[in-house]
C-alpha cells in the first residue's frame, strides 16, 4: 500500500456541510471552503499520480480487481476536482442559493462515496495482505 496524503480531510466535509445549512448563506465562506478542499483534492491527486495509485504494484499483480478499482478511484479524484473546481465558480454568479446548496449537496454525497471507496480499497488490501499467508 502506498502512502498517500488524505485530502479532502473529514474535518473539511463537515465544515462544508455547516456552512451550506446556514442561513442566510455566506457565500465568501463558501467560496473558500471549497477552494480548501479543491486543494486538497489536487495534492491528493498529484500523490496518487507519483506513486501510482493507493496500492503498489505487487498488490495490483496480486489482484486485478483491486488494481482496476484503484484505477477507478483514480479517475473519480479527477472527476472531482473538476466538480468541485465548477462548484466554486458557481458560488460568485447569479445562482441561487437552494440551487447552490443542491449542487454542493451532490458534490459533497461524491466526496464522501469517493473516501468511503477508498477506505474499502485499502481495507480490502490489508485483509488480503493478512490473510495471504493463510
Amino acid at each position: 500500500m502506498s502512502a498517500i496524503a488524505e485530502g479532502p480531510s473529514f474535518h473539511e466535509l463537515e465544515q462544508l456541510t455547516d456552512v451550506m445549512s446556514s442561513s442566510p448563506l455566506d457565500r465568501e465562506i463558501v467560496f473558500g471552503t471549497l477552494r480548501g478542499i479543491e486543494q486538497g483534492l489536487l495534492e491528493h491527486a498529484r500523490g496518487l499520480d507519483r506513486v501510482g495509485g493507493l496500492l503498489d504494484d505487487q498488490e495490483k499483480a496480486a489482484r486485478m480487481s483491486l488494481a482496476r478499482e484503484d484505477d477507478r478511484l483514480r479517475h473519480e479524484v479527477s472527476q472531482l476536482l473538476r466538480d468541485v473546481a465548477d462548484i466554486r465558480r458557481e458560488v460568485n454568479s447569479n445562482i441561487d442559493d437552494d440551487e447552490l446548496r443542491r449542487q454542493v449537496a451532490s458534490v459533497l454525497a461524491g466526496l464522501r462515496g469517493h473516501r468511503d471507496a477508498e477506505a474499502s480499497l485499502v481495507l480490502e488490501s490489508v485483509d488480503t495482505e493478512v490473510g495471504s499467508g493463510d
